[in-house]
């Protein structure tokens, strides 16, 4: 089976939203911020070179967003309904919320390095693509093993679990105008929550002895 029967592309926005999107980004960023992530290849964390703004709940940007992602979600599921590929009434009732709607820009020069999504109660990754006028910024998974090239207003959902290592390679010319979100199911502030408790039962866990236990070094 390949990788592909898990991945879902799709158009969900018009020229219009995604200009309109856009448009939000140049209008706010000013208040842009980079983001670091686990490279996967090295085990280093690294800053990638795309800038990013957060979508305001109930906004005219968010409901666009959130309605598309929505769209998405209910596609992705119910392809693998349809090809019998994963269990989707599992993925039915638990990719029930996106973590976050994050406007993204790579300029010339910006990339994202391999790595992957993963979280507690984290299901599914889902990008949109704002524009086409760029080069380069090809989307890779599994160290460049798949290559995807989106169209404006295209839109990719997968798994986001340790397996599926993703990046974007560099803008050689242009830039790059991107959504992006987790498909959780929790609220984010609720996984963010949970998951700090669950960090701190882990660092115990791995000190006490168990007969279960493996060490991996």
């Amino acid at each position: 089976m390949k990788q592909e029967v898990f991945i879902l592309k799709k158009k969900i926005l018009t020229k219009k939203q995604c200009n309109f999107l856009i448009n939000e980004y140049k209008n706010k960023k000013q208040n842009s911020i980079t983001e670091s992530c686990y490279n996967v290849n090295t085990a280093k964390m690294t800053t990638s070179t795309f800038r990013k703004i957060d979508l305001t709940p109930e906004t005219t940007s968010f409901n666009i967003v959130h309605k598309a992602i929505g769209k998405m979600i209910k596609l992705w599921v119910n392809k693998i309904k349809k090809e019998k590929t994963a269990a989707w009434n599992i993925l039915k009732n638990r990719a029930t919320f996106s973590h976050l709607y994050r406007l993204m820009c790579y300029e010339k020069g910006g990339w994202i390095h391999p790595h992957i999504d993963f979280e507690d109660f984290s299901y599914a990754s889902c990008t949109i693509n704002l524009n086409e006028k760029y080069k380069g910024g090809h989307f890779y998974f599994f160290n460049k093993r798949i290559k995807f090239n989106l169209k404006q207003g295209e839109s990719i959902i997968f798994p986001n679990n340790p397996f599926w290592i993703h990046e974007v390679s560099k803008i050689t010319e242009g830039k790059r105008y991107s959504v992006n979100c987790f498909i959780t199911s929790l609220p984010y502030d609720v996984q963010l929550s949970v998951n700090s408790q669950l960090d701190e039962e882990r660092k115990k866990l791995l000190t006490a002895t168990n007969p279960f236990k493996h060490e991996i070094n």
